[in-house]
């Protein structure tokens, strides 16, 4: 075999590889959470938020918090250097099923007799049309849904123009796309979208959106029965092995003026977390993480041995 082809093999694995470690992870122990690493990126010519989020399975949010320098509306510039924010701290829940963090805008699923954890991003409600706060489990899954318009869809389709039919059958102009997961909770799904760009943004009525590419093995692996919590969880703290980790992320809108989301909320959190500890705790770099909320795992103590 020509070394050329060797290099083009060893190529398409290293991407392969890449990608498979942007949604799965090795399950760290029970006292621990940090999953995956922060990477870096040189954009090319006519790349754009939307192109960078889809390689990298994240949602539009991630990029741009974790970029604050950079222009979102416009294409990026050749040669623009991106934090790409593929590490996560795992939510602080019971470690089964699926879990929902909505200003976190992405979703961790834990399968049963599996070792790994897999993490997704997703589209959420708009303000005031944020999926309720809740425990509850998936009820049955459909591919090539139809849609029944609920009436406040309805209305606010025709102040713009736009007269939605009673039921929409499967097709291109479905927006729940290919895959329907139903819950609990009435009128809330977990679906794919005609509207990737709504990935990592406030942008449905209160379902759960999905890239169809993460949907598609989603679909096929969840079934009846399996629980999922939804949270509002936007500042996460955790020990890996002897360092302490900030996480944070903008709440939201509705909940801005939430004292776990303020400065003195998070010392809070942080001085009840690390207690039983002998710790040190950089608290000017909490202050600042606090006030940046990038999105990313930030080591802001250690314990003193």
């Amino acid at each position: 075999m020509s070394h050329k082809i060797w290099k083009l093999l060893l190529i398409l694995l290293v991407f392969h590889y890449t990608n498979g470690l942007a949604t799965s992870y090795q399950l760290p122990s029970s006292n621990e959470a940090l999953i995956g690493e922060v990477q870096y990126y040189s954009t090319s010519s006519g790349e754009n938020v939307i192109t960078v989020a889809k390689q990298y399975d994240l949602g539009y949010n991630a990029i741009e918090n974790a970029n604050p320098h950079l222009n979102m509306a416009r294409g990026f510039p050749s040669g623009s250097s991106l934090q790409i924010p593929t590490q996560h701290l795992i939510p602080n829940q019971p470690r089964q099923g699926i879990i929902i963090n909505l200003p976190e805008m992405r979703m961790y699923y834990f399968k049963i007799g599996s070792n790994e954890v897999l993490t997704y991003p997703i589209g959420i409600g708009k303000i005031g049309k944020t999926i309720p706060i809740t425990r509850t489990n998936i009820t049955r899954k459909t591919k090539d849904p139809i849609w029944i318009p609920p009436q406040d869809i309805r209305e606010f389709n025709l102040q713009q123009g736009i007269v939605l039919p009673s039921i929409m059958p499967p097709g291109p102009d479905n927006p729940l796309g290919p895959y329907a997961i139903y819950m609990q909770i009435p009128t809330y799904l977990i679906h794919s979208t005609i509207f990737p760009e709504s990935v990592g943004r406030r942008a449905s009525f209160g379902c759960i959106r999905m890239y169809e590419f993460d949907i598609q093995t989603f679909f096929s692996s969840v079934h009846h029965g399996i629980p999922v919590v939804i949270i509002n969880s936007p500042v996460k703290v955790a020990w890996q092995k002897n360092y302490l980790y900030l996480e944070a992320h903008h709440p939201l809108e509705e909940h801005h003026d939430s004292f776990d989301t303020s400065l003195p909320g998070i010392v809070h959190l942080i001085s009840s977390f690390s207690k039983t500890n002998t710790s040190f705790i950089d608290w000017q770099l909490v202050s600042y993480v606090a006030k940046e909320r990038d999105g990313l795992p930030h080591e802001v103590g250690f314990k003193i041995t």
